[in-house]
């Protein structure tokens, strides 16, 4: 068998070894992921071992791998975020761009010795940057962040201007510069933005309106344009890596985060195309050019040095400009330090047309090596910090995660229900979806029904779990619907109902009809019934009509919270229409709500009149929402059981739903499952009441104690390393309490220990004097945003007021559970 692997077969299947391989020693060794398969391109590349060649296929792999990156960064960008700090954006490319420009010019000048259009050549390589990290910060749950924003589009920004310079020296030492020149290149450059912008979402709109497809096609449209779009951008003087990111931009709204086209895009760029570009850009780096002559270890260090120092430099100077955090300004230097594909077109063509020579090319190798593993290392780091915080700042929400019941009738609507449950349902929540089909009694057929049902079932558990949701299929049999959902609203503590309508109203039925109008009537919960007439992901804004009064009912606040959330997730701006009375009261109110979405607000005179102001304002591609209330509520009036009919009606090319706001509010925390959860995370086994120590070792010893064996090297090995984490980084949820977290490679599941002394802790890095031991260990390898999530539970139930005298004074489990108890039925609503 001759080296490299010839054989198509053989290379992918080694390809494909690689991949799944690579990471995982990566995490044995500590090391992120995306530096693993680096590594192992270098050491299969033809400057390594020459296992395989950096042929044509790995170069057009590795490309649609680079095209994905920046493709996925346009399509989960945060837009309504964009909107609000477009100045980040900018100030962030700018200093990006300018500061390795300065930088690395004055060295091609002052130290290289090089003419001044090789040295800004030189420079504009420090400048332009490649988002390879970027599928770090989507693991973690981070895409939408405001610093990941401000780094993605800070890199399109200084990319272009990159590579305008580029195109400028390239055609300035060929003494092609003329006005014609300059002409042909914004020309062309505007044309295409322009189209763009328009073209991409308008057929996008269409193809999911109008052409009855399912997620493989649709899958195979998205790439197509995707890919079209980045061809044409290099047709009109860009690179092809812009049209991408104008494509993922421009479909952003149209591809909700939660739902199964986006799983597969994901799929398909996370497992094979951007690991080959990984690989691919491992193969470049020729380790034997670090033993040539000095004069290249002189430019080698030259580049590496101001690569780093100079986006280092306008990370941190962003940071303090932008007001962020030193983990957050560290997470836009790990974004932007990467260097690959713009600076390997920059030093081909400086090659080409006699400005650099092998020496140049030789550094910009390593240069570009050692970025992308300096980039790999900061982001995961810092990346994991400001996931932490992100869980945290979940803590003051004022509401829990919702639980949602879908009713199914059968598998056609199913499909639309699921997608409006998977935008209502919080990015932070763990709770599953329930589906539920109904079988009415009709008595020696049940079995033969209840078959059937959980086989309609079966098509909404599948499309949930691919979409990446937990589900709990619900079957049940009862006299009626009406009384099957009741039992189970009751049965699974559900928060909120989410109802298929076909629009009409007859003559027997108040208002929806029977089943649904019992509902209604005989529960408290959120309700929102659906009529939908197109693809929820072609929605272009959220129309909200309040009724009079609205700012006065029990469940107002919560109705909000909920909207935003939907048009945070779908990707839309929201319009409000209400009385002039309300809008002065809830304006303030509703802009601050988080999620932060685009809001805007009209008022209507009367609510008689309320129909022809929606008729002024509403457009083809709207989703209208009446928010309601139940008879008897402040806000009812006989009349508003009367509008849905009448906008059903006269609105009947667009999706409209009703909203009935909940009659009672939930609380801030999880104050009603408090004693649930903590008999199932904190076993009674791994707990220690009373003890009497100082020593936080000596508590760490005997903590774990209780589920290792004492002195067997595993409890050893924890016990030094768990210490050793409360000595450098102890996380202090509230005083008097620290958490030590940590990943463990030999453990098969979550383990929690809580351990309360009776003296105060020799923690040096508390800020008091800590009683309270809470530490959590989680297997290598588990899912970050699993681990963040039990951190967030954890923190939940600490910060319920009064909770660390429970733990302080506790002397067993059964006490703590009781007094739990008892402090959650004494917090007020909020």
């Amino acid at each position: 068998m001759s080296l490299p692997f010839e054989d198509p077969v053989l290379i992918f299947a080694s390809v494909m070894a690689l991949i799944l391989i690579a990471p995982l020693f990566a995490r044995k060794l500590k090391l992120p992921e995306i530096v693993g398969l680096i590594v192992a391109g270098i050491v299969v590349g033809p400057y390594g071992f020459g296992i395989l060649a950096r042929d044509d296929t790995i170069q057009l792999l590795g490309t649609v791998g680079l095209l994905f990156i920046m493709f996925l960064a346009g399509l989960e960008i945060d837009l309504n975020q964009v909107r609000r700090k477009k100045s980040y954006t900018v100030i962030f490319g700018f200093l990006t761009f300018l500061i390795p420009l300065g930088l690395g010019t004055a060295m091609g000048v002052w130290i290289f010795g090089m003419n001044i259009w090789a040295s800004v050549l030189l420079a504009s390589m420090f400048s332009s940057h490649t988002l390879l990290t970027f599928p770090v910060v989507g693991k973690l749950g981070l895409a939408k962040a405001s610093a990941v924003t401000t780094a993605i589009g800070g890199t399109i920004i200084t990319d272009t201007l990159a590579l305008l310079l580029l195109a400028v020296i390239a055609s300035a030492t060929q003494g092609e510069i003329d006005s014609a020149f300059w002409i042909r290149l914004f020309l062309l450059m505007t044309v295409y933005v322009v189209a763009a912008l328009f073209l991409i979402p308008l057929i996008g709109r269409w193809f999911f309106r109008k052409v009855d497809s399912d997620e493989n096609s649709e899958f195979v449209f998205v790439i197509a344009l995707t890919f079209a779009s980045a061809y044409l951008a290099h047709v009109a003087g860009l690179e092809p890596i812009i049209g991408a990111f104008l494509a993922g931009l421009t479909l952003n709204s149209l591809i909700p985060e939660r739902s199964l086209l986006m799983t597969r895009i994901h799929f398909s760029g996370d497992a094979i195309f951007i690991p080959f570009f990984l690989l691919s850009v491992g193969m470049l780096v020729d380790v034997s050019l670090l033993f040539t002559a000095t004069e290249a270890w002189v430019v080698l260090a030259g580049m590496v040095i101001v690569a780093l120092a100079a986006k280092y430099l306008a990370a941190l100077l962003s940071g303090k400009l932008l007001k962020y955090s030193k983990d957050h300004s560290n997470l836009i230097f790990g974004l932007s330090v990467n260097q690959a594909a713009a600076t390997l077109a920059a030093v081909l063509v400086g090659y080409d047309i006699g400005l650099f020579d092998e020496t140049i090319i030789t550094g910009t190798i390593i240069m570009i090596a050692v970025t992308c593993f300096v980039g790999s290392i900061v982001t995961e780091r810092s990346g994991r910090k400001v996931a932490l915080q992100k869980e945290q700042a979940h803590f003051d929400t004022n509401f829990t995660a919702h639980r949602i019941l879908i009713p199914i009738k059968e598998r056609v609507g199913a499909k639309e229900l699921l997608d409006i449950s998977f935008l209502l349902r919080e990015k932070s929540s763990s709770e599953p979806l329930y589906p539920i089909k109904v079988i009415e009694e009709e008595g020696g057929e049940s079995e033969e029904m209840v078959a059937a049902a959980e086989k309609t079932l079966a098509h909404s558990v599948v499309r949930t779990l691919a979409a990446g949701v937990p589900v709990i299929p619900i079957t049940t049999v009862d006299v009626n619907v009406s009384a099957g959902l009741l039992r189970s609203i009751r049965g699974n503590r559900i928060t909120m109902v989410v109802l298929g309508w076909d629009g009409t109203v007859s003559a027997k039925t108040r208002v929806f009809g029977r089943y649904i109008d019992t509902v209604i009537e005989r529960t408290s919960q959120m309700v929102m019934i659906n009529r939908n007439v197109a693809p929820i992901n072609t929605t272009g804004r959220i129309v909200v009509v309040l009724p009079p009064l609205a700012h006065r009912d029990i469940g107002f606040n919560e109705l909000i919270a909920t909207i935003k959330t939907l048009a945070n997730q779908a990707g839309t701006s929201l319009l409000f229409l209400s009385t002039k009375e309300t809008y002065e009261n809830t304006v303030d109110f509703i802009k601050k709500t988080r999620p932060s979405v685009q809001v805007a607000f009209d008022t209507y005179s009367t609510w008689k009149m309320v129909s022809f102001k929606v008729d002024e304002v509403i457009e083809d591609d709207d989703w209208l929402i009446l928010m309601s209330v139940r008879k008897g509520e402040i806000a009812w009036q006989p009349t508003l059981d009367r509008m849905p009919a009448v906008m059903a009606h006269k609105f009947q090319k667009v999706n409209f739903s009703v909203i009935f706001t909940p009659t009672e509010r939930r609380k801030s925390v999880q104050i009603a499952e408090n004693t649930s959860f903590l008999t199932s995370v904190f076993t009674p086994r791994r707990m220690l009441f009373n003890v009497e120590t100082e020593d936080v070792q000596g508590l760490i010893y005997k903590l774990l104690g209780t589920h290792f064996s004492e002195h067997s090297p595993i409890h050893n090995r924890l016990a030094t390393l768990i210490y050793k984490i409360s000595q450098e980084e102890p996380v202090e949820l509230v005083e008097d309490v620290v958490l030590l977290h940590t990943y463990v490679p030999y453990l098969s599941e979550t383990l929690t220990f809580l351990g309360i002394s009776k003296n105060s802790l020799n923690v040096p890095l508390a800020s008091g004097k800590p009683h309270v031991v809470i530490i959590l260990l989680d297997p290598v390898g588990q899912d970050p945003a699993s681990h963040l999530r039990a951190l967030a539970d954890i923190a939940n139930l600490i910060r319920l007021p009064g909770i660390v005298d429970v733990l302080k004074s506790a002397l067993d489990f059964e006490e703590l559970v009781e007094r739990i108890t008892v402090l959650s039925s004494e917090q007020p609503p909020k």
